[in-house]
């Protein structure tokens, strides 16, 4: 597998239920990527404000979303490409 760091803002669409966000796709480069699959969420802390993780798969690659739950700021982090 290929990884590359990215860390850039992107749009995302994603559901949320209660206190559970469910991404479900993300435009970056001026492309839609739809999300098949979340295979791992985990948080993290950057000051005072609470970052969410998401490993998600558009069933070939695999990415990692973020969202900052102070500033509401989606970034895609990394990808791994097969």
């Amino acid at each position: 597998m290929n990884h590359t760091k990215v860390n850039q803002k992107v749009k995302i669409g994603a559901v949320f239920e209660g206190l559970n966000i469910k991404p479900k796709w993300f435009f970056w480069i001026n492309k839609k990527f739809e999300v098949k699959n979340i295979t791992y969420q985990w948080k993290s802390k950057i000051g005072d404000a609470t970052i969410i993780h998401f490993s998600v798969s558009d069933g070939t690659n695999l990415y990692e979303l973020s969202f900052n739950q102070k500033t509401l700021e989606w970034r895609l982090e990394n990808i791994e490409v097969e």
